[in-house]
């Protein structure tokens, strides 16, 4: 019972951190104290240790370099590469062997629910919700593949690929055109044009990348955080 629920609290734990560093609530680079989160989450700071180890692991903190504890991983041009070319090899790998499968018309037909329901949400600025599908539709596409290391693997990439996301909202031409971009990926998957929809897709998260390397490097900037926490807060 006890062992039950610690691994409880460690969940809980864990969620409501990583949720603060994707909504920006904890800022890339700010220092983490696990004295403070067991005020204010209520808890031992046992629980809250394990969580923040799991958060390590997953890449969103690192170890403090001036002290004890963690701080909030930085978004730099690096892991922006490294995350975005991680995840075009995952994904285009996935949507070759899901054509050689065969994909199915009620799966073309979810493919295009899920990315005009994302284009809904857009156009009423329900950003957190557009953001649910967008990630949604890149899901579907490698579930696809029918592959399940690929499938882990893409879902490892998740959150850290969450914040770097997020920072499309502040340019928001950015969500009309991955509309755009998945609508051309989805008409090549329904010709069966292999050759182009992997082209499209490869294109698609290689001009992403483009665009969140000139964010990181030419708009961010502390306000710019606050701006995102405060649009992630008021557009759901």
């Amino acid at each position: 019972m006890k062992e039950s629920k610690n691994r409880s609290l460690v969940e809980k734990a864990y969620k409501i951190i990583k949720n603060k560093i994707c909504d920006f609530e904890l800022y890339p680079g700010q220092p983490i104290s696990d004295h403070i989160l067991s005020k204010e989450l209520a808890m031992s700071r046992t629980p809250i240790r394990s969580a923040l180890q799991k958060i390590y692991d997953e890449g969103l903190v690192e170890i403090n370099p001036q002290g004890k504890g963690y701080v909030v991983t930085e978004i730099t041009d690096e892991k922006i590469i490294e995350v975005f070319d991680a995840r075009e090899c995952i994904e285009v790998a996935a949507l070759s062997l899901a054509m050689d499968r065969g994909i199915q018309p009620s799966d073309i037909e979810a493919l295009n629910n899920i990315n005009n329901i994302m284009e809904d949400y857009n156009r009423t600025d329900k950003l957190r919700f557009q953001f649910e599908y967008d990630q949604k539709f890149h899901d579907f596409l490698v579930a696809l593949s029918g592959n399940t290391k690929l499938i882990k693997f893409h879902s490892s990439l998740f959150a850290e690929l969450t914040r770097m996301r997020l920072l499309s909202y502040l340019e928001r031409s950015y969500q009309k055109k991955a509309y755009n971009d998945h609508s051309n990926i989805i008409k090549y998957i329904a010709e069966n044009n292999k050759e182009a929809a992997v082209e499209a897709l490869r294109n698609h998260i290689r001009t992403s990348k483009r665009d969140y390397r000139d964010l990181i490097n030419n708009k961010i900037s502390l306000d710019a955080y606050g701006m995102l926490r405060f649009l992630m807060q008021t557009t759901q």
